[in-house]
């Protein structure tokens, strides 16, 4: 039943809420409005149908309204809205219903109303991802939002991180507080309970009339794609494009597209393929961190080709669109697909989302390549991305350099109320300390202080101290997406440590999460191919070595996330960090301290340095960074350290027999160092014939070609690698490069030599000395035996 209404009250709120409306629509900003209570429906009512008479009234064109909740199915609640729309005369097709789990489809449309039903929370990606698509003058309705917060959220998250908590603890709502907290403290955001406005204010704007860009004359032929353009700053990114990347064809070039969120890089990308093909370029291939984000340039790649009147075939493959037509093809691949591929352009939308390497590696394959990312939002990495890759980038004498900030928002003017609020909340501009140069020379690690960090404090009382921390992740070149704040803030087994230096600043981040005692069901589960969410680590070791499941039920503490400011990398910050961590979890009962992460070279020996085991390796590379995913674990306990010493003696088994199979594209480099840990003393008897013996003598003298003894050479680098601490022969590791590479990944010769840069006669000749010097330590044999 409704509740009585105050018809006085509800006729002033009205009026206020037209006036607010029409101050929104005049200054081509956005405002936010949160409804509760039992009238809510009425109210939710009024704002779309007077929102409409408006636009209406002014000459404004656009009928959108999405309707999100938490149902797959139109619910009746959506159901009623509808009916009363359509009988206040709204076209029933104008109102799309989406649920959050489908919010990816709404990428790349542009709104005029969004509500977002909020009675159980929403993912604070959906959030960030739904609110800016609303157009200037729209609306955003958080609809049945709990502004007391007696609860957490009920979304996908929450119901992940139930999963993983002990029985004894329960969620936390720092994040829904906290997104209370900024409701209240931001312009543009009106708050009603029932027909009482609790929050409202009028923001005197000037008025926007938006003008179309202007074109260019020299471009023509190409109006009609100019004219899909937004903004002055997309229609002077065109240009330079056309200029850089389509008329300079004999110089290699790079050209790197730098923006905020909303303000139609994605769109540029498409508009720019389309008009390079009719500058000549014949193939374009457009990458990206995932397919999804591949939807916003294809549709304006059509766009452009039906405004220029041609016809074109588009076809999708595994969700990777492709489009030809007469002047050429279009496709997207995935990075690691896209490396082995050959354009005449290549377009990266999202490049901070990419690992660097990868981005060089495009520098070399392509002679033209863009890049775009977001400077800030959850797709991007920051200005520290821009930085770093640019600072590198310029030191490439052989490649034109060309860069282009895009400031202009697409669908609203400047200045957006909502666009700083969704920014202060979901932290996405967040930066880490400006430190001097003075300053970051005077630091020294001994000097700095570690703490356990309480995000109660912070998320409550000292917002600035909860950006700098994130800043470091985002300068880290993370991918951070909004939901990690709400699990860093909500889950109880989730925490953080901070390191500071002596001046106050944060200088390193980690976000860590506790792991282990798992219940017999719960190991029981993954046992059976279905392990319920979280315990990372322990759900690994069950998999993959299902005899030490008991380790499970130790208690240990995974490192989510590790980064350290980039001004002070390399100086032992993150060292100090993970050292201090051990110490603390192994004094408060801790088992065990684990991370996982992406092996390339320099972080593998950043762990494996501080005293962490590989454990495991993934089978499949990551589509994006084409790393292999390693877990490593410290154990902190006599009882983890014990389990451990079994378990990467079988890790080092599966490794040592993968190799040619599963790891042959694994870096040799790698291999090496996760086969290197000396922490026991164990020496490994190669298991071989007295054939087997006499011909690797054989071998080693030269009478016998490696191909005649390789059986033989593969057993006895099994017992090298199974050996360990002083009963291992002490080989240079590059050496254990050469020797993984040609004789355990099976490389040919050649291949092998161009890697370790030697010639292959040279390769050879050293093979056999590290075979006589392999025989004599392992079979305690010499060539005056034979």
């Amino acid at each position: 039943m409704r509740g009585s209404i105050d018809l006085g009250a509800r006729a002033d709120a009205e009026i206020l809420l037209t006036r607010m409306i029409e101050e929104a629509l005049d200054a081509f900003h956005r405002r936010l409005i949160v409804i509760t209570g039992e009238n809510s429906n009425d109210v939710l009512t009024f704002l779309i149908l007077k929102h409409r008479a408006l636009k209406m009234l002014k000459g404004i064109n656009g009928d959108n309204i999405i309707y999100v909740d938490h149902y797959s199915e139109e619910s009746e609640q959506f159901k009623m809205l509808v009916d009363v729309l359509e009988n206040s005369g709204v076209p029933k097709e104008c109102v799309r219903h989406y649920p959050y789990e489908e919010s990816h489809k709404i990428l790349g449309t542009t709104n005029d109303i969004l509500i977002m039903e909020m009675s159980v929370g929403a993912r604070p990606n959906d959030i960030g991802r739904l609110v800016e698509t609303v157009r200037g003058g729209g609306l955003i309705i958080l609809y049945n939002l709990d502004l007391k917060v007696d609860k957490p959220w009920e979304t996908s998250i929450h119901r992940n991180l139930l999963f993983s908590l002990h029985p004894q603890k329960s969620l936390n709502k720092r994040f829904e507080e906290f997104f209370v907290k900024k409701l209240l403290e931001a312009q543009g955001v009106w708050i009603l309970d029932n027909w009482k406005i609790v929050k409202g204010d009028f923001l005197n704007p000037p008025k926007i009339i938006r003008e179309r860009p202007k074109i260019p004359e020299k471009s023509k032929f190409l109006k009609k794609l100019y004219e899909l353009a937004l903004t002055e700053d997309q229609v002077k990114a065109l240009q330079m494009i056309e200029e850089t990347i389509g008329r300079e064809r004999h110089r290699r070039s790079a050209l790197l597209i730098t923006s905020n969120r909303g303000r139609g890089k994605s769109a540029l990308l498409g508009l720019s393929a389309v008009m390079l093909l009719y500058l000549g370029v014949r193939k374009i291939i457009i990458t990206a961190p995932n397919s999804e984000e591949s939807q916003i340039v294809f549709g304006m790649i059509e766009r452009g080709l039906e405004a220029l009147g041609e016809s074109f075939l588009k076809e999708v493959r595994e969700g990777m669109p492709r489009i030809r037509c007469k002047r050429g093809g279009i496709e997207f691949n995935l990075p690691q697909k896209a490396l082995r591929e050959s354009a005449d352009v290549l377009m990266v939308d999202e490049a901070a989302g990419i690992p660097v390497p990868i981005l060089f590696a495009f520098t070399e394959r392509f002679p033209k390549v863009i890049f775009a990312s977001t400077i800030h939002g959850y797709e991007g990495a920051g200005r520290g991305f821009s930085l770093r890759f640019l600072r590198a980038l310029r030191q490439n004498k052989e490649i034109v350099l060309h860069k282009i900030e895009i400031k202009e928002p697409i669908r609203y003017a400047p200045n957006d109320p909502i666009e700083k609020w969704l920014y202060d909340t979901l932290l996405l501009d967040a930066e880490p300390a400006d430190i001097s140069e003075d300053v970051i020379e005077e630091i020294r690690p001994e000097e700095c202080k570690y703490e356990k960090v309480d995000l109660d404090r912070w998320f409550k009382l000292d917002e600035r101290k909860l950006r700098e921390f994130i800043g470091i992740y985002v300068l880290a070149h993370y991918r951070n997406r909004p939901d990690d704040l709400l699990i860093l803030g909500d889950a109880p087994h989730h925490s953080a440590r901070a390191v500071i230096a002596k001046s106050g600043e944060i200088i390193g981040a980690l976000h860590v999460a506790e792991e282990g005692e798992m219940s017999s069901e719960a190991i029981n589960l993954v046992l059976a191919g279905n392990p319920p969410p979280g315990n990372l680590i322990p759900s690994c070791i069950i998999k993959y070595y299902p005899p030490y499941s008991n380790f499970a039920q130790l208690k240990g503490m995974r490192v989510v996330r590790i980064a350290v400011h980039p001004s002070l990398i390399g100086k032992g910050i993150g060292s100090l960090a993970i050292r201090n961590l051990c110490d603390e979890a192994r004094s408060e009962g801790f088992d065990w301290v684990g991370a996982s992460f992406g092996a390339d070279k320099v972080l593998l020996n950043f762990w494996l340095k501080n005293g962490f085991i590989p454990v495991h390796i993934s089978p499949m590379r990551n589509i994006v960074s084409g790393e292999y995913s390693v877990v490593v674990v410290k154990p902190l306990s006599m009882r983890a350290e014990s389990l451990m010493r079994e378990v990467y003696m079988e890790f080092k088994i599966r490794l040592l027999n993968s190799l040619s199979d599963t790891y042959f594209s694994l870096e040799p480099e790698v291999a090496v160092q996760l086969l290197g840990i000396n922490m026991w003393d164990h020496l490994e008897k190669p298991s071989l014939t007295k054939s087997q013996i006499e011909r690797l003598f054989s071998y080693a003298k030269g009478s016998l070609s490696y191909e005649g003894a390789c059986d033989a050479v593969k057993q006895i680098l099994m017992a090298h690698f199974l050996s360990s601490g002083s009963s291992r022969l002490a080989l240079d590791p590059k050496d254990e490069v050469k020797l993984v590479a040609r004789c355990l990944q099976c490389r040919s010769w050649d291949r092998v030599a161009n890697v370790v840069k030697v010639s292959s006669i040279d390769l050879k000749y050293e093979m056999r000395e590290h075979m006589e010097a392999l025989i004599k330590h392992y079979c305690g044999l010499n060539s005056s035996h034979l």
